[in-house]
């Protein structure tokens, strides 16, 4: 009896494991769902990841990348998720790393986010200043800028910034972007990392889901991710300018769509250069 146990437990430990993978495809009203647990090299543009509140994606620089100094960024992703006015405190959604150390830090808390620099207190921002129309429906769209020489820090949301406030000034970073993503439940998209902060027409350009050059740092046309938990990769909702409204006429008219998840930007496919 003894004996029989051991041998199937030895059994069981030479066993190899494998992720559990699961596609569907089909019709235009069928999804290409994926489960994975990481993948070494993507052009993710047209997909979007779906996560579950455990759950935790964590992005990077394919291959082998090259360190460099850094003395400025601009991060961007797009997310849809529920309200998170029922937590009473700070939640980390992104957190983003270089040579092992946490560089950045971006809390979500009811109508207002909070931000980190490393080397500096953390600040809150409120991005509520309307400087265009949001375009980029059903999507929400949001950026960190962040200048070394100026300490100068903002926060954007679809067509709102917040006032800029200084953090971390005359700081330096060495190293390749690390982004990790949690603290939600919902879908993410189009994550890119520049470095530097990025001007006024660029922001602009990526918030109303027009064509914009990748992240020189970290693109979502190539690279890597690991998940922990449960995370679904699937095909991305397009964007497009939002509900019908009505015109002068009373008339019902539909806003025109966007430009579309994995559709080539001025023949330049993943965006175009600025």
């Amino acid at each position: 009896m003894a004996l029989s146990l051991v041998l199937g437990l030895v059994y069981i430990l030479a066993v190899p494991t494998s992720a559990h993978t699961r596609t569907v495809t089909g019709s235009n009203t069928e999804r290409s769902t994926t489960l994975w647990t990481s993948s070494p090299r993507n052009d993710l543009q047209g997909r979007m990841f779906s996560m579950m509140t455990n759950s935790v994606v964590t992005f990077s620089v394919p291959g082998t990348p090259q360190d460099q100094d850094i003395y400025g960024f601009t991060v961007c992703f797009r997310m849809i998720a529920e309200t998170m006015s029922q937590y009473n405190r700070p939640v980390t959604i992104l957190t983003m790393t270089m040579s092992n150390s946490v560089i950045f830090t971006l809390r979500a808390l009811p109508f207002k986010y909070e931000l980190l620099v490393s080397g500096g207190e953390s600040k809150l921002f409120s991005p509520v200043v309307p400087m265009f129309v949001k375009s980029s429906f059903p999507w929400t769209s949001l950026c960190a800028t962040w200048d070394s020489a100026t300490g100068m820090t903002q926060m954007w949301k679809d067509g709102k910034m917040s006032v800029r406030k200084c953090m971390g000034r005359s700081q330096k970073f060495y190293g390749t972007p690390v982004v990790t993503l949690s603290g939600f439940e919902g879908q993410v998209t189009d994550i890119h990392v520049w470095d530097k902060a990025l001007p006024f027409s660029s922001l602009r350009a990526y918030l109303k889901g027009q064509c914009y050059s990748p992240g020189n740092l970290l693109s979502w046309r190539d690279i890597s991710y690991t998940s922990r938990s449960y995370v679904v990769l699937e095909d991305a909702y397009p964007m497009q300018r939002g509900p019908a409204e009505e015109g002068h006429s009373g008339q019902q008219r539909r806003r025109r769509k966007q430009w579309k998840h994995g559709q080539p930007c001025n023949g330049s496919p993943g965006g175009a250069s600025q």
